[in-house]
């Protein structure tokens, strides 16, 4: 079995400017690491992530920090067993109309442990909201590629985001912590 460890590093109704380094480190500093055993369905050399299959089929993109694992050691459809930071909802917007389904990525570094630098990406999405757990703060966006599941901020009000909502929203992508072959 081969282990990979990357240093952690990850995710309201919003305001116009956008969301700066210092949210996103603090946001980041919040983040719950989840363990599961998922399946690749994708790699993304360039910007060193891949997309991984998890229950129920729920496709996913999980970031790798560059300097610790370079993810083209995986092949689609490798068993993993995988620790990362969930996608953290950094700000959220309703849209008056249906918008058309849109993704941009942007990279951010930020200083991890050890003296290394971390890279999670910055996402900003047009999509449709088609679930919300307020109580565990879960919202569920269908955007251009796939369904997203997010964990909102905490100074995010999700009472006035409904199912069917068109939103435009920024979130900080999942981040892996460790990765096991099975």
């Amino acid at each position: 079995m081969t282990v990979l460890t990357a240093a952690a590093s990850q995710p309201g109704f919003a305001q116009n400017a956008d969301v700066g380094y210092d949210a996103a480190q603090a946001a980041l500093g919040k983040a719950n690491v989840v363990h599961a055993q998922v399946r690749v369905a994708a790699i993304n050399a360039a910007t060193n992530s891949a997309t991984r299959r998890g229950p129920r089929d729920k496709l996913a993109d999980v970031d790798v920090n560059p300097a610790l694992v370079d993810v083209t050691w995986l092949r689609v459809s490798d068993k993993l067993n995988l620790a990362y930071q969930q996608a953290l909802l950094l700000r959220i917007d309703k849209l008056a109309t249906k918008g058309m389904r849109e993704r941009v990525e942007t990279t951010m570094a930020i200083p991890a442990s050890a003296g290394t630098t971390s890279s999670p990406h910055r996402v900003r999405v047009v999509a449709t909201v088609t679930k919300i757990d307020r109580k565990n703060r879960l919202v569920t966006l269908r955007g251009p590629r796939h369904q997203q599941v997010l964990r909102a901020a905490q100074d995010i009000p999700l009472a006035r985001l409904r199912v069917g909502d068109s939103v435009r929203a920024e979130f900080i992508s999942a981040v892996a912590v460790a990765l096991a072959r099975n």
